[in-house]
């Protein structure tokens, strides 16, 4: 009988001694990339997710995102740990980002799926975006860079097109050639009709010479201006 009552009171003491010994667990999970994690106003963890043992009691769980941006995320909560338990906080992100690029309309990758093209709006994804667009070069975004607004300047690397000959130097040079042959063309064929007008008029010989000049020096202008012309309609034709 003694040794019975010595037994139950090793068996009562054992267990007095394993709930006095017992922690309960505390888990805190987040998507942000760049966080820190804080109980009770003390810093415990600067990764997205924190597993640790508590005794019975309150605490307060601060998670806040590492980041100056102006919308950067901060969660609080307050908890009672008691009876050994396992307690799980998860704190997600559902911040939505405008991503744009410069030239628009690149493709967006999420690891190996498209989630479509510049511009759109992106939520919670992996930890990094790729962007691609044929003739440019292939960029990486990391998610712990997003602002509230991004837009990526792509980089060309495909072949460049020469210059088109409408926006180039020569045409405008051709082009005001051309006006400027076609003013003299006009002034000095007006002349020589006056000329010839008022040698038909007097009958002076020398009125009929002013008129030849005229006229091949309108000639002449004409044809610089056919050659002008036909050179500009010769480039855009084979442009």
């Amino acid at each position: 009988m003694n040794s019975f009552i010595k037994i139950l009171i090793v068996l009562a003491y054992c267990g007095f001694t394993n709930s006095q010994d017992c922690k309960s667990k505390l888990i805190v999970e987040t998507n942000l990339q760049l966080v820190n994690i804080f109980i009770n106003d003390s810093l415990v963890s600067d990764s997205s997710y924190y597993e640790t043992e508590l005794d019975n009691g309150n605490y307060k769980i601060i998670v806040m995102e590492n980041s100056d941006r102006w919308d950067a995320k901060t969660f609080v909560d307050s908890v009672e740990i008691k009876n050994c338990e396992t307690k799980k906080f998860s704190y997600f992100n559902d911040r939505k980002v405008y991503l744009d690029s410069n030239p628009q309309d690149a493709y967006v990758f999420d690891k190996d799926s498209m989630i479509g093209s510049t511009p759109l709006f992106i939520g919670n994804l992996s930890n990094e975006l790729k962007l691609t667009k044929p003739g440019y070069q292939e960029k990486i975004l990391l998610q712990n860079s997003f602002s509230k607004n991004i837009l990526v300047n792509l980089e060309f690397i495909g072949e460049k097109k020469e210059e088109s000959f409408f926006y180039s130097t020569t045409f405008q040079i051709l082009a005001g050639t051309a006006i400027a042959l076609g003013a003299v063309t006009a002034y000095y064929k007006l002349k020589a009709d006056d000329k010839f007008d008022e040698y038909q008029f007097t009958g002076n010989k020398d009125l009929l010479d002013e008129t030849d000049k005229y006229d091949l020096i309108s000639g002449i202008t004409f044809t610089a201006l056919q050659i002008n012309f036909g050179f500009i309609l010769y480039k855009f034709l084979t442009e």
